[in-house]
């Protein structure tokens, strides 16, 4: 009885399909081997371009599923557009000083065949965002992701200037952006949404 159980179970997650997200073994198109090209970089940030690019290989390694080639070898080129980088204040002092600020980014990403010169998978306007502490008084030290991600300690924050602060946590924030864009441009090309 237990090992009828046990089969009926597989069969009923295996065998309809279910799979954990990115786990796919091929990408929309049928390929294997992908290209990440660098992306068209409409935003203010130079250099973003290879930020992004950098952040969408190492998750396609990181996965393990796919091979990264170059342009010839590619059965599919991944590609796109970032369309903007943008800080807006969120957080505001008595006297309207900007506390907190969150970074949005916002890229278009498709996939293309390029042997067919069709695109098999697309997302437009794909929206990440993040948000980072100005001001010494709103960096909360003892949270995780401060604790995991930031490259200050406790002691560092006393020393630096709110520019000096603002801009470290900036760049860690774009960080946090990459990752989280990256890891959903992955899942969804890898589902096909």
């Amino acid at each position: 009885m237990t090992r009828w159980l046990a089969a009926t179970a597989s069969l009923v997650l295996f065998g309809c399909g279910y799979h954990f997200p990115g786990d796919a073994g091929v990408l929309p198109g049928g390929g294997t081997r992908v290209h990440v090209s660098t992306f068209t970089n409409q935003s203010r940030e130079p250099g973003l371009e290879n930020s992004v690019r950098d952040a969408l290989e190492n998750e396609i390694l990181r996965r393990g599923n796919f091979e990264l080639v170059s342009t010839g070898e590619a059965e599919v080129v991944l590609e796109g557009v970032i369309k903007s980088l943008q800080y807006r204040p969120i957080a505001f002092s008595n006297s309207d000083e900007a506390l907190q600020y969150e970074t949005i980014m916002t890229v278009s990403v498709l996939l293309r065949d390029p042997k067919r010169k069709a695109i098999v998978w697309r997302v437009s306007n794909l929206r990440e965002s993040d948000s980072f502490g100005a001001v010494p008084g709103t960096v909360v030290v003892q949270s995780s992701q401060f604790q995991e991600q930031s490259t200050l300690n406790a002691q560092n924050l006393a020393q630096l200037t709110d520019v000096q602060l603002s801009e470290s946590q900036k760049d860690e924030a774009i960080e946090r952006v990459l990752e989280n864009m990256s890891r959903d441009v992955y899942n969804s090309m890898t589902e096909n949404f």
